[in-house]
């Protein structure tokens, strides 16, 4: 089975929040990476609570998630699609390769 969401480098995101582009954007990781470090705008999801927390986000408004290499982000859209989210997209990299401003808490 093919993908069905599209791969979005970081510099898309970064020009996406530039341009104050509404979006929804999820951090997958868990609460302590998210903390060491994360894009401004990012809320936290992680990965394993995402089932009981999918309805906080809107179908209708595109979804990024985020992740640190982008694997779990990309677990992430698989579930989202599954659950019949169709604006999804993947940082791919992940924060790994986000060259942007990083909060930290």
């Amino acid at each position: 089975m093919s993908k069905v969401w599209q791969d979005i480098t970081p510099q898309e995101v970064e020009k996406m929040l530039q341009d104050k582009r509404e979006a929804q954007f999820i951090d997958v990781r868990n609460p302590d990476e998210y903390s060491a470090g994360h894009m401004e705008g990012a809320t936290l999801i992680p990965l394993p609570v995402l089932p009981v927390r999918l309805h906080e986000l809107d179908p209708e408004k595109e979804v990024i998630f985020i992740c640190r290499s982008g694997a779990r982000s990309a677990q992430a859209c698989e579930f989202a699609i599954s659950q019949g989210f169709t604006k999804v997209a993947n940082m791919a990299g992940g924060m790994l390769n986000w060259q942007g401003t990083q909060i930290t808490e």
